[in-house]
């Protein structure tokens, strides 16, 4: 009775383990696309199985990696649509993004061989800037860790896990950006998204209320929509 007793509450108490944190068991690729499909399919287990002190390169190696695959893939969208829809309607997707100025390219208008390799040079310069892509990358949860980790010490909200775990939520949430290869709504759905896996690994991390870190984490979205928004505008009165 008792040794029945004691492998239910083993089989009770299993938790679910972060798959990127098994890379070596696993391998890179499948511990990547594993990782990504738990916290898309269920970033509390993701985030609750995430351990803070497994160490600075593992999330640090995700969020390079989910960005500049992220990159990589609207890239190819892109290339893909210019392809294959008539100018003015490629024309008209791309000046509908809300983020980034429209991508244009002079001169080459009415000339036939130019249009045709175009977007080869661009698959090829596309290909030239993922190393510092991968490189850079890992500036953008570093700096959203910050700006929202500011705000846990201004708000006097739980850090029971300091900048760290702050960081390791932020780096994490940086798996959004895969939803970018969406034509029109990719920028869009990548804010919304990132905020809101940050918000999840917030509250699983730092033990913070779910919806005190939904309201912190949508402050900096929040605030890069108002500034994509008045750049419309003074474009728009520049006009």
């Amino acid at each position: 009775m008792n040794s029945g007793d004691d492998s239910t509450g083993a089989e009770a108490s299993v938790e679910v383990v972060n798959p990127w944190e098994e890379r070596k068991d696993r391998g890179r690729v499948s511990a990547l696309v594993s990782a990504l499909a738990l916290l898309a399919t269920s970033p509390r287990e993701f985030f609750g199985g995430t351990r803070v002190e497994a160490g600075w390169w593992g999330p640090l190696l995700f969020a390079g990696l989910a960005i500049s695959l992220g990159v990589f893939l609207e890239g190819l969208v892109v290339i893909v649509l210019a392809l294959t829809l008539p100018d003015a309607t490629f024309e008209l997707i791309n000046r509908m993004q809300l983020f980034g100025e429209p991508a244009g390219v002079s001169g080459v208008e009415g000339i036939p061989f130019l249009e045709q390799i175009l977007p080869f040079i661009g698959l090829q310069l596309l290909l030239l800037s993922l190393p510092f892509v991968f490189v850079f990358s890992p500036l953008i949860p570093f700096i959203c860790a910050g700006f929202l980790h500011l705000l846990l010490i201004v708000t006097r909200s739980a850090r029971s896990q300091g900048f760290r775990g702050t960081w390791v939520a932020a780096c994490y949430a940086a798996g959004a950006f895969l939803l970018s290869v969406i034509p029109v709504a990719g920028d869009v759905l990548v804010v919304v998204g990132s905020a809101g896996l940050f918000a999840v690994g917030l509250h699983a991390i730092q033990g913070i209320k779910a919806s005190k870190a939904a309201l912190l984490a949508a402050i900096l979205p929040l605030l890069l929509f108002l500034g994509a928004i008045l750049e419309i505008l003074l474009a728009a009165t520049r006009a």
